[in-house]
C-alpha cells in the first residue's frame, strides 16, 4: 500500500523552511512619533528665520536633528523594538553612531563658539536631551508626563538660537513658553481625540484647554506679545476638542494641527522680526 502521507509531509516542510529562509524585513529607523517632527522643526526653522543665519545656529540645528533622528536608532540597538527587530537591523548601530558624532561633534562647536549665556542654554538642552532618552528607554514617552516633557525637550533648541543672535533672555525665553503653550494645547488635544474614540474620560484635557486659554488671555492683557501668537494653535486643539475624527481620519487630526503651528509660527516671525518694530 503506497504511503502518501510522505510526500505531502515532505511538501509542507519543504514550505515551511522556505517561508522561514525568507529574511525579515528591516526595523525602519525614523522616528515614529510624526507630531514631534512639528514640534522639533517648526521653532526652529522660526528661530533661524527671525535670527538670521549663523554658525552657532546652524551648528544647534544640525545637532538638535541628529539628536532626534537617533532616536529610534537607540530603541532597535537596545531591543526596545523587540527581539527581532534588534537581530535584522544590523545598520541601527552604525546610523546611532554616525548620528551621536555629528550631535556630539555640532554641539561642540557651538558651545565653542557661542557666548556663554548660549553654552548655559546649550547645557540646558542636553539635560533635557538625557532625559528624554532616559524616559524612551524606560518605555514612558508614550505617557501624557512623556509626551509634554517631551514637547520641552523638542521645542528647547530655539532657545540658544535665538540667544545666538542677540534676542534677550526675556524675549527668547517669552518665545520658548509661547511654544510650550501651544503644543501643550495640541498634545491634549490629540490625546483628547484618542480618549473620544475609547469612550474615556476627557475630563483632563478640557480642563488643561480652558486653563492653557485662560494663560494666554492673561498673558496677554498683561502686556506680554508673544502668547497671542498660540492662538491657531489654540483655535485647532478647540476644534478638535469639539468634533474629534474617527479612527480612520487620524491623518486629519496631525494636518490640522500642523496648520495651526504654521500660522502661529508665521505670527511670532512677524511679531519678532526687526523691521516690523
Amino acid at each position: 500500500m503506497l504511503d502518501l502521507a510522505t510526500p505531502k509531509q515532505n511538501l509542507s516542510t519543504s514550505n515551511l523552511s522556505t517561508e522561514t529562509s525568507v529574511p525579515a524585513p528591516a526595523a525602519k529607523l525614523k522616528p515614529k512619533e510624526h507630531g514631534a517632527y512639528a514640534i522639533l522643526g517648526i521653532p526652529i526653522v522660526t528661530a533661524l528665520a527671525i535670527a538670521g543665519p549663523s554658525v552657532v545656529g546652524a551648528c544647534v540645528a544640525v545637532a538638535a536633528v541628529t539628536g532626534f533622528l537617533a532616536h529610534e536608532p537607540l530603541l532597535v540597538s537596545l531591543g526596545h523594538r523587540g527581539s527581532r527587530a534588534q537581530r535584522t537591523t544590523p545598520a541601527a548601530s552604525r546610523r546611532l553612531a554616525v548620528l551621536l558624532f555629528v550631535t556630539l561633534a555640532c554641539g561642540t562647536m557651538a558651545i565653542a563658539m557661542g557666548s556663554n549665556v548660549v553654552r548655559w542654554s546649550l547645557a540646558g538642552c542636553g539635560i533635557l536631551a538625557v532625559a528624554s532618552f532616559a524616559l524612551a528607554i524606560a518605555g514612558k514617552h508614550k505617557t501624557l508626563g512623556g509626551q509634554l516633557f517631551g514637547v520641552f525637550g523638542l521645542s528647547v533648541p530655539c532657545v540658544p538660537i535665538m540667544l545666538a543672535d542677540g534676542f534677550g533672555i526675556s524675549t527668547t525665553n517669552e518665545a520658548w513658553s509661547t511654544w510650550l503653550i501651544g503644543f501643550t494645547a495640541t498634545t491634549m488635544a490629540v490625546r483628547g481625540v484618542i480618549a473620544a474614540q475609547k469612550r474615556h474620560s476627557r475630563l483632563v484635557h478640557w480642563t488643561a484647554m480652558i486653563g492653557l486659554t485662560l494663560l494666554v488671555t492673561g498673558l496677554t492683557l498683561a502686556g506680554f506679545r508673544l502668547p497671542i501668537a498660540t492662538l491657531p494653535m489654540l483655535a485647532m486643539s478647540w476644534y478638535l476638542m469639539f468634533d474629534p475624527p474617527p479612527a480612520k481620519q487620524l491623518k486629519r487630526v496631525g494636518w490640522t494641527l500642523v496648520v495651526g503651528t504654521i500660522a502661529s509660527a508665521a505670527w511670532m516671525t512677524y511679531a519678532l522680526t526687526p523691521w516690523t518694530n
